[in-house]
């Protein structure tokens, strides 16, 4: 072992023995549960000072916090019982698999586990039905009212003020488009709405009746039958108790004497630092860890400065950031393998294939292991499709292999407020990207071409990384989004699971041991650029990197899902 290593397991020992001197108030403890809970934390963008001192988005909890704090928990055996208290619970659906599966894991090292909900929706519900026990209030509603999918149209609201989308996609479920350019939904999109929702439902349904020792027949009559009072989802068992939160120390652990006032909980932050932190050894190697993060785009990664109140994503993973993390992870010999965290809707397809190149170039060296998030869709299902493994959530949208672009014609809206442009042109495709006039005949025939060179493109990646042929690719893209779960059937991911089951793989293909104790850690952003290495392939010949990549504004053909999308309960 690395005498460093001895050293600090040494001190760490003498630590845990000094730790476990204090039993008081360890054996049950409250959890906070609340937040985005994000995969890993955004990767720090390098900003001149003063900006760089400044904290623009404030830090959340992260779902690899999260598993550090529940490994501390699960490994001292003086804590019994954990209390939950969940308040203001924003994570995704993928989020809320992982957590999940850490509370099930809790659960197996025989701790008890308290649920304390003010309220709760379907989501809240279904994580918390991983408990030994779910606590409401009194003034506590249950709303697991089921799951919900709005699609909006805006056509008819551009064209009022002049605006038409004339827009192209490859793939009848390629639906990103039809927000601006239809009213209503086509038969192909309401198709695969209804096939998501009904994955998810069939999730969230399984999880609950395992959870709570139902029939699955009875958790769909008892969703028909919501929103329920406190007093109804007791009698109904979906609850085990109605009481107010200073009412908790008493059931949780009851005075052993009658009268005498029981003892109050303790919160995690007062003790988190008296419980043991797990002896490891570790291996000299570890699994490299790169994060993408929202829409993918030319350039730097980059984040609004604030978070904003709007529909989009505040984050953009780069091509130019995420390839130069790729690289040092190539050349750092450290590094055994690479868990790629996607978790995007897509975005240019330049970018996407510039990411899948240097992923290419990294997995004929080190096995390369993708976790899907909330989203790897479109160009994040490009960037994924060539990585060894594929490891995907459940609740996961991913697919939507397709090509959407064009431009949006302002003549209308340019003659409604009086203004007149007139236009000299040398090239007969000069104006093919004006927002005056839509496509002329010639003009969408080369759209249509452009989009379907990409689309093969697209398609011929999948079925090289995905091994199969492209007449099987055909039948399960053409823009259509799926499930994780519908995924893995459909052989566009190899496993469901979490950040876990990812480590599993990467170690096992890296040629460890699963049991071992291989650390994962963030790759950070190189300091300086990082030229590519000749491809590690034999007889393979070496391009070059284009110089210039086109700005976001310029981008005409998208390798974009529909993300607008939102699963509401």
């Amino acid at each position: 072992m690395n005498p460093i290593r001895l050293l600090y397991n040494v001190l760490l020992a003498i630590a845990n023995f000094l730790y476990s001197l204090r039993r008081k108030g360890l054996d049950c403890i409250v959890l906070p549960i609340g937040g985005p809970y994000p995969e890993l934390p955004p990767p720090r963008i390098r900003l001149p000072f003063p900006f760089n001192r400044l904290q623009f988005h404030p830090s959340a909890t992260t779902l690899e916090d999260m598993r550090i704090v529940m490994e501390k928990i699960g490994s001292d055996p003086r804590v019994r019982t954990v209390v939950l208290r969940f308040d203001s619970l924003a994570a995704g659906p993928a989020a809320l698999h992982s957590l999940r599966r850490m509370l099930l894991d809790l659960r197996d090292k025989d701790k008890r586990l308290v649920a304390w909900l003010p309220g709760a929706d379907t989501w809240d519900y279904y994580l918390a039905s991983a408990c030994d026990e779910i606590i409401l209030p009194p003034p506590g509603r249950l709303s697991m009212l089921g799951l919900r999918i709005e699609a909006t149209f805006l056509k008819d609201a551009l064209e009022l003020v002049g605006v038409k989308a004339d827009l192209e996609s490859i793939g009848e479920y390629k639906t990103s488009a039809d927000t601006f350019r239809r009213t209503t939904m086509t038969e192909p999109y309401r198709e695969m709405m209804d096939a998501i929702l009904d994955s998810y439902c069939d999730e969230i349904v399984a999880a609950i009746a395992k959870g709570r020792g139902l029939e699955p027949a009875q958790v769909r009559e008892t969703i028909d039958r919501m929103p329920m009072l406190p007093d109804e989802a007791l009698e109904a068992g979906l609850i085990d108790a109605v009481l107010y939160e200073d009412e908790l120390p008493a059931h949780v652990r009851p005075p052993k004497k009658e009268g005498e006032k029981a003892a109050p909980l303790c919160a995690w932050n007062d003790v988190a630092h008296w419980l043991h932190d797990p002896i490891k050894r570790p291996t000299r190697q570890f699994v490299g860890v790169v994060s993408i993060q929202g829409m993918i785009v030319p350039g730097e990664s980059r984040r609004t400065p604030i978070p904003l109140p709007l529909p989009i994503q505040t984050a953009q993973a780069g091509a130019k950031t995420i390839t130069h993390m790729l690289r040092r992870a190539e050349v750092d010999k450290r590094i055994a393998a690479v868990i790629l965290a996607i978790d995007s809707p897509g975005g240019s397809p330049l970018a996407s294939d510039l990411i899948c190149r240097e992923v290419r170039r990294l997995r004929a060296s080190k096995p390369v292991v993708v976790l899907m998030g909330e989203y790897a869709a479109s160009g994040g299902y490009y960037i994924a499709a060539l990585a060894n493994r594929i490891v995907a959530r459940p609740t996961t949208l991913t697919g939507s292999i397709g090509i959407w672009g064009g431009k949006f014609t302002l003549g209308g809206l340019y003659d409604k407020l009086g203004i007149n442009r007139e236009t000299l042109q040398r090239g007969a495709m000069a104006g093919i990207y004006s927002d005056v006039t839509p496509f002329s005949e010639a003009e969408r025939a080369w759209i249509r071409r452009d989009m379907g060179e990409t689309y093969a493109q697209f398609k011929a990646l999948v079925a090289e990384g995905r091994e199969m042929t492209e007449e099987q690719v055909e039948e399960i893209a053409r823009g259509r989004v799926w499930s994780g779960a519908q995924a893995r059937e459909i052989g566009l991911a190899d496993e469901l699971g979490d950040f876990d089951t990812a480590l599993a793989l990467a170690k096992e293909l890296a040629g460890f041991k699963r049991s071992q104790d291989v650390p994962a850690a963030q790759i950070p952003l190189p300091r300086h650029l990082i030229m590519p290495q000749p491809f590690p392939v034999p007889g393979e010949a070496w391009t070059e990197l284009l110089g210039i990549l086109q700005s976001l504004a310029r981008e005409r053909v998208w390798a974009m899902a529909p993300w607008v999308i939102q699963v509401r309960v």
